[in-house]
């Protein structure tokens, strides 16, 4: 009789741990997706919106930018941020918004 109480515990304590370690695996999952949701991110609305209001900006320096093919534009843009004066007020830029950050 000892040996089958035995080994009646021990698989009940097998179980158990079983049961614990898939809890333990759940948690662990829920906490990963929780911290994804915490991280600040931009919802789609936000990103869009952002690009449409950035593009605008940028045609409204273009003359006749519906006649220009994008790569037109992605070149300019390339000539645009070398020149030392758009490299210099970026990085001060991001200079600023690092001090105010930190």
């Amino acid at each position: 009789m000892p040996e089958k109480n035995y080994a009646e515990s021990r698989a009940r304590l097998e179980a158990e741990i079983e049961k614990a370690e898939q809890k333990r695996r759940y948690y662990e999952q829920q906490e990963k997706i929780l911290s994804r949701k915490v991280l600040p991110q931009l919802t789609r609305k936000e990103r869009t919106n952002r690009l449409c209001t950035r593009a605008g900006m940028l045609e409204s320096f273009l003359v006749h930018p519906e006649l220009l093919t994008n790569d037109q534009v992605m070149d300019l843009l390339r000539i645009a941020f070398r020149q030392k004066e758009v490299k210099e007020a970026l990085d001060e830029m991001l200079k600023a918004i690092d001090e105010e950050t930190n």
